[in-house]
């Protein structure tokens, strides 16, 4: 016996003339008003009451006692054995003609029966148990089976049954005045409307439900209607409205202990992360939940969980796992009866047939999905499937038969599912495109593209913004292309801004701190995040010395470091969840734009309309756009060739350098086909000396600088430097020219890196003011109290770009990695950031030219010009680099300026472009 258990009997014994009957229906009560609301309370009264049964086995107590042990039972999620504690306690109390409470009992077992998806078992039972408690008068309980009815119809997707009984079950709550049950069965209903579709009615409901929680201090129920308020707000397509609601319910599941609600708000959020298209992060949550929602016997909810984690797959491109996922949710739906369930894996099969282009089988199976959601009223589920079938029918040709029904389903979404909406007037516009009709598929688009901008912008975060509109951009594209197809190079490119590095637009100048006027919740959670960093930088460092370790060890580590990576992220995304969105960011005021650019620079925007690259060149009086320059498939398959060639160079041995000739020489081939493709058709337009490039795709990972005409290089002939966009250049060139005096030096050296310490050393002889830190002093805690008050932030250690997780690509400091998110902390007041290592000029380049790497954590910190390397570098040139680049710079030579003439130099020697191609200039020239 426990501590606690013996207690309570010391307390049973010294009261036992007043420990009867009448004190095991007070912990009855006590039990049954918290086993939903307040499950800690309600254990501990299940436990006292087991303990006076113990005491005192009088038939009534008996009978009691294994009453709340089966409500013991549910909050545990033991479903099959709270059915046989409340069906013993039924039998107990008949037989000793307690008929009224043998059938209140049976409240609590249609739950069970309900959560292990033995629905006609528990309308049977309801019913019956309803008939006998309205024989007793009893309005409260009967309310309470018709609540749990309307909740079984409403798992099976039956909305007008289970609107039927939830509107008789309020009429009782109302006529017996019991604000706690009004307040919960409003909720359900409202739940039930905004499934129908009627979504004001619904809106109106919860309000007025969640204000009587509020006031009533029912945090189990305010957290059921904080994520109803959220599903709704998703439905209706306001995610940072969604994601507050959500948030907040999530929390509030948590602090009761109630893990079985908190995973059903953890799906909600998960299907909102699916519609803001964090896809891994989804699915992985998805995964989870299929666990414990079948460890808990939720058979419904891990059939939509599987239905919902393949849909996420079939956006991943992972089909087969996506076809299995939906072959074992299509048999639980089955076996729950559920006709909505099984259309929503027609769904979801549709997707997948459409992303692999099999056109006919997706309208088909979209068609199939259709009849079983209208006849349940789930409108907004038949839209998409409406939708989907249409595009589809575009998608194969049938251009015709599909305008009438895009057009039907534009009508019936517009008002209320602006997301549903901007899908339908994209697919109007590509019918209209394809019929000639180019002044109505350009209203089509720009419609689109204003509500997709109405959508993106109340997000709360930089990865929410950017995550969203990476399957959102066709609308943008053809707009350009139907501008440039009138000459209209001006309109073209404000389409080709729009659709590009807008994340990192809005994050320049935004105040990125997570500390800002946080509550006490969100402080906690920011505490979290700190632990977690902590502990991140000690298994950083663990991996790193686990080089001579095992395999297994090794492997271990990586596990346990991915796993704090996603808590950290998640922890992330739970503070800004409920945080203002930032400030959004300015686009490009063109004619502003080409006074800072003056007559010295130009601008070269590359761009893709389908596998069609295009180039903008802006100059100080005109915009000129050039098109068809190459294939945008073969580009890549060069410059993939020649990052070959590179590759081969950086682990090379003393054997293959003695090949350089031969190497140059393969290496000049590429870059000169590329130079053709890329450059020369620009070539006339390029009367500058200056010339800034924004790449797009994979011409991210080419070095400008070395395209070759076949006499020399392109950094023979011009400065060249770097931007994200238009739009983030003129917001770095807003800020004043700055100084170049005072000098932070960083360096990390290691067996890979033995010249570093040379590096830092010549460096401190360019710089009449500098700060040094070397190997052990270089730390981060003093790179952060170091970094804020220099001109020049100087960083020359080993760097590596994790593909797996870009935003924990990393510097690696004496003391552990610094991450990309470490640099958006810090406060930059520099001009220039350069990160002399290995790839640091390696990003994931997302949908949306979105770039994240180490570059976005430096720039989003404050810094106007970074410079970068795009492939491992050498450590010896990488010393004359720099060395020659800054004493140019100290003398007032530009930074685009001082990076050429340090690249010419050991161009005019003959060196393979491996030695000197690879540093950039990213930002301020």
């Amino acid at each position: 016996m426990e501590a606690g258990d013996a207690e309570r009997v010391a307390l049973l014994v010294e009261n036992s003339a007043s420990a009867g009957a009448d004190l095991a229906r007070a912990l009855k009560d006590i039990c049954l008003d918290g086993w939903s609301t307040h499950p800690a309370q309600a254990l501990g009264a299940a436990t006292s009451l087991r303990l006076l049964a113990s005491q005192n086995p009088d038939p009534e107590i008996v009978a009691l006692e294994s009453w709340t042990r089966g409500l013991a039972e549910l909050v545990e999620g033991r479903m099959e054995a709270a059915i046989a504690a409340l069906n013993e306690s039924q039998s107990q109390f008949l037989a000793i003609n307690e008929s009224h409470d043998a059938a209140a009992t049976q409240v609590s077992k249609l739950v069970a029966l309900a959560m292990l998806g033995l629905y006609d078992d528990a309308i049977v039972c309801g019913l019956k148990a309803r008939d006998a408690l309205l024989a007793h008068g009893d309005l409260l309980n009967a309310g309470k089976i018709e609540h749990n009815i309307g909740n079984i119809y409403f798992r099976r997707d039956q909305y007008n049954e289970a609107e039927t009984f939830q509107r008789i079950a309020r009429q009782r709550f109302l006529a017996v005045d019991d604000a706690s049950h009004l307040t919960k069965i409003e909720n359900s209903l409202a739940l039930t409307l905004s499934q129908q579709h009627r979504l004001r009615e619904a809106e109106q409901l919860y309000q007025q439900a969640l204000s009587r929680a509020e006031g009533a201090n029912q945090l189990a129920t305010q957290a059921a209607i904080e994520s109803s308020i959220g599903t709704l707000a998703l439905y209706r397509g306001h995610y940072d409205r969604a994601l507050d609601y959500l948030e907040r319910s999530r929390r509030n599941y948590a602090r009761l202990g109630m893990s079985h609600l908190s995973a059903l708000t953890e799906q909600e959020i998960a299907d909102a992360y699916l519609e803001l298209n964090l896809i891994p992060e989804a699915a992985e949550i998805y995964q989870r939940l299929t666990k414990t929602f079948a460890d808990l016997g939720m058979r419904a909810e891990e059939a939509r969980a599987l239905a919902y984690q393949a849909r996420a797959e079939v956006l991943l491109g992972h089909d087969q796992n996506a076809q299995a996922l939906l072959v074992r949710a299509a048999e639980l739906f089955g076996e729950e009866k559920n006709e909505v369930g099984c259309a929503v894996v027609k769904l979801t099969e549709a997707q997948l047939s459409y992303a692999q282009r099999r056109y006919d089988e997706a309208s088909a199976a979209a068609s199939a999905a259709e009849p079983a959601l209208a006849a349940v009223g789930a409108q907004r589920r038949r839209m998409f499937a409406r939708w989907l079938h249409a595009e589809a029918q575009r998608a194969a040709g049938l251009t015709q038969q599909s305008l009438a029904e895009l057009q039907q389903t534009l009508a019936a979404s517009e008002s209320d599912q602006p997301d549903l909406a901007a899908r339908c007037l994209t697919s109007i516009g590509l019918a209209e495109s394809t019929n000639g009709e180019r002044a109505a598929a350009e209203r089509s688009f720009k419609k689109a593209a204003k509500l997709i901008e109405e959508l993106r912008a109340p997000l709360p975060g930089e990865e929410f913004r950017t995550s969203f509109f990476a399957d959102k951009l066709t609308p943008y594209h053809e707009l350009m292309r139907l501008c440039l197809e009138d000459g209209r190079n001006l309109e073209a490119f404000h389409y080709s801004e729009l659709s590009r590095s807008r994340g990192l637009v809005d994050s320049l100048g935004s105040d990125l701190s997570l500390t800002v006027e946080a509550s006490d919740e969100e402080r906690e959670l920011i505490r979290r995040m700190e632990l977690l960093r902590e502990e991140l930088n000690f298994l950083y460092r663990q991996d790193n010395l686990a080089d001579s370790a095992g395999g297994e060890t090794r492997h271990r580590l990586r596990r346990e470091i991915q796993s704090h990576e996603r808590a950290l992220l998640e922890l992330t995304r739970q503070v800004q969840h409920r945080r203002p969105p930032p400030a959004h960011g300015a686009l490009v005021e063109v004619g502003k734009f080409q006074e800072q650019l003056g007559p010295d620079t130009t601008l070269i925007e590359y761009g893709a309309i389908d596998d069609e690259v295009i180039a903008f060149v802006v100059t100080f009086d005109d915009i000129q756009a050039v098109r068809n320059l190459a294939r945008a498939s073969h580009v890549a398959n060069e410059i993939s060739q020649f990052r070959f060639q590179i590759d081969a160079l950086r682990f090379g041995s003393a054997a293959i350098r003695r090949h350089l000739p031969s190497l140059t020489a393969r290496a000049r081939k590429h870059l000169n086909s590329l130079y053709n493709h890329l450059w020369a058709p620009l070539h006339g337009r390029v009367l500058s000396n200056r010339v800034v490039i924004v790449p797009y795709g994979t011409l991210h990972y080419l070095p400008f600088q070395a395209l070759d005409d076949g006499e020399r290089y392109l950094a023979e002939y011009h400065e060249i430097s770097y931007a994200p966009s238009a739009s983030v250049l003129q917001q770095q060139l807003r800020r004043s020219r700055p100084s170049f005096d005072r000098a932070l030096l960083l360096g990390v050296s290691d067996e890979s890196m033995p010249q570093i310490n040379a590096e830092i050393e010549s460096l401190q002889r360019v710089f009449s003011a500098s700060v040094t830190l070397l190997n052990g002093d270089a730390t981060r805690d003093a790179l952060w109290k170091n970094s804020s008050t220099v001109d020049v932030l100087h960083l020359a250690c080993h760097a590596q770009f994790r593909s797996d997780n870009p935003l924990f690509s990393y510097l690696q400091l004496a003391d552990g990695p610094f991450t990309v998110r470490d640099a958006y902390r810090l406060k930059l007041n520099c001009g220039l950031v350069a990160l002399s290592a290995c790839e640091t000029g390696v990003n994931a380049i997302v949908p949306g030219d979105e770039l994240i790497g180490l570059a976005r954590g430096f720039f989003a910190a404050g810094a106007p010009s970074v410079l970068l390397s795009l492939w491992s570098v050498d450590d010896q040139s990488t010393r004359e680099v720099m060395e020659t680049f800054y004493r140019e710079l100290i003398k007032g030579s530009s930074p685009s300026q001082s990076l050429r003439l340090a690249q010419t130099q050991l161009i005019e020697r003959g060196q393979h472009p491996f030695f000197w191609a690879p540093f950039v200039l990213v930002g301020r020239w």
